[in-house]
């Protein structure tokens, strides 16, 4: 019997210390860095590596978007007031949330998990190459890449401008399932940043 509580003990003492470690580990918020060198409540910086960090306030505690070179995807995170990660993830650019999105509490245990590419079987990598095939530029200021999934179906569109003409846009409406293009178009420039792309 003593045998089995001294076993017992040991492995609460092991996970109590993984899940303090991976506290640890978590990522926070340097609050006093930013404190010193905000301005207006903002503060941007980039790392050795190139990576663009741009912090500002909510009104909650701190937040945070970082861009590194060379990669599609941005990583935002949302920190408490003393620092400790809220939510993290990853967006494409003003267009949609991707991969999974992580939540915690105060204390730093996860509380919720949200799998945005769960409902695309047909996946930004497919997408991907698409695009490249058809040679879209995609440092193009009216490129985009918009994705929703209903009670009407699961869809991708890409807005991309068509340099032959003049003030029109193309769209690619794709079924998010099966990877079927279902409509090509052609739109006027939006005057107001919205598209049509239903």
């Amino acid at each position: 019997m003593l045998r089995i509580v001294i076993v017992n003990c040991i492995v609460l003492c092991t996970l109590n210390s993984c899940k303090a470690q991976k506290q640890n580990t978590m990522k926070t918020f340097d609050v006093e860095q930013f404190n010193k060198n905000k301005i207006n409540n903002r503060y941007t910086y980039i790392s050795k590596d190139s990576t663009k960090v741009e912090q500002s306030t909510w009104q909650f505690g701190y937040e945070e978007t970082i861009t590194k070179q060379n990669d599609f995807f941005q990583v935002y995170n949302k920190y408490y007031k003393d620092g400790t990660l809220k939510v993290t993830g990853e967006f494409f650019p003003d267009d949609f949330l991707k991969g999974v999105w992580k939540e915690y509490d105060e204390q730093g245990n996860l509380v919720k998990e949200t799998d945005y590419d769960a409902p695309y079987k047909f996946t930004w990598e497919d997408v991907l190459k698409l695009i490249k095939e058809r040679k879209i530029d995609m440092s193009h200021e009216q490129f985009r890449v918009i994705r929703g999934s209903s009670e009407k179906g699961t869809s991708w569109a890409i807005v991309y401008d068509k340099p032959k003409t003049h003030d029109r846009l193309g769209v690619i409406n794709i079924d998010g399932i099966t990877g079927k293009i279902t409509r090509e178009a052609e739109i006027d420039y939006p005057a107001d940043g919205d598209y049509d792309d239903e």
